[in-house]
């Protein structure tokens, strides 16, 4: 189950869809892959607690919920403290706006860059032959044309094909609960605010050291998704930080400590960065609504506790 552990807690990702002719195209839209995993016939999100902290520092206010990348309609209305604490911020905090980069053809145009191999260069030379006779296997399966995978670096390939699963679950993007603020900010105009970029994001996947390995465990470990849904949806509609941190980091961290650098690389040292910059933001304005992945929010090297470091005070609400 590593891999899809690892994979539904990263950054990055591509849809693919069948009457598309270039998959890769709505790749920005999707930069922010699964953090948790959820059933389509679950109850609506209102009955559910989810993850929300609410910050102060001096005369300062930070919100900051734990984010659903991938859901459906069956997850509105959020209950109504979440959506109370969006209207009181005076501006929206998220990873990286994709809807502004969905306007944006040269930010595309580099997007795409950094998800491909330059021409002349195929994912099929650039990992094991076992591995990549592992990928068409799968291809087949879900009879997706092996045509285009071809020039995906192995980063983009593996979360690729986690979301294609996820999305064969019934689950959507577009439906994110990211999504869903981010579409709302943008009809009203409200502020914005970034704490990466997608350029940024895809650098990181691709820095990822051995990367095929990755790919090699996310071919492995699919066919346990249907098991480890519910148990994400637990621990999200409990708001028990305590079993979304044995979920995200914990276990997985016991079973493969060879993993330590991907999850300094995917958690800890975006955390440190994303804290700063929260703490940086929260002095220009009097009230942030924050939204990032559950994963960050959690454990003893997660946004929660940086910010408390540096002078906050924090509550689960």
């Amino acid at each position: 189950m590593q891999a899809i552990r690892l994979i539904s807690r990263a950054s990055g990702g591509v849809t693919y869809t069948r009457n598309t002719r270039n998959p890769l195209w709505q790749l920005a839209s999707l930069l922010f892959i699964v953090l948790f995993v959820f059933a389509a016939n679950l109850a609506m999100a209102a009955n559910d607690r989810g993850l929300l902290l609410k910050a102060h520092k001096e005369d300062k206010t930070v919100y900051l919920l734990g984010s659903i990348h991938l859901a459906d309609a069956s997850f509105y209305p959020l209950r109504e403290t979440i959506g109370q604490a969006y209207k009181e911020s005076d501006a929206l905090v998220v990873e990286a706006d994709v809807i502004a980069m969905e306007s944006d053809p040269e930010l595309q145009r580099k997007v795409m860059l950094e998800s491909l191999y330059p021409p002349g260069q195929q994912l099929k030379d650039n990992i094991p032959p076992k591995i990549y006779t592992q990928l068409q296997e799968w291809l087949r399966m879900r009879r997706i044309p092996e045509a285009n995978f071809n020039r995906m670096r192995p980063a983009i390939a593996m979360i690729t094909l986690s979301l294609i699963e996820m999305q064969a679950r019934g689950l959507d993007p577009k439906a994110g609960i990211d999504r869903h603020f981010l579409d709302q900010a943008h009809k009203e105009g409200k502020t914005t605010l970034e704490l990466e970029s997608v350029l940024g994001q895809l650098a990181m996947l691709n820095s990822l050291e051995n990367p095929e390995l990755y790919l090699k465990q996310t071919l492995d470990q699919l066919s346990e998704m249907d098991t480890f849904v519910p148990r994400m949806t637990n621990a999200w509609k409990s708001g028990d930080q305590g079993d979304i941190y044995d979920l995200v980091i914990r276990e997985g961290m016991e079973e493969h400590p060879e993993y330590e650098q991907l999850y300094e690389l995917l958690f800890f040292k975006r955390n440190r960065e994303m804290a700063n910059k929260i703490d940086e933001l929260s002095q220009r304005y009097d009230t942030l609504f924050v939204v990032v992945g559950a994963g960050h929010l959690v454990g003893d090297k997660s946004i929660t506790n940086l910010l408390q470091g540096l002078g906050f005070s924090v509550k689960q609400i």
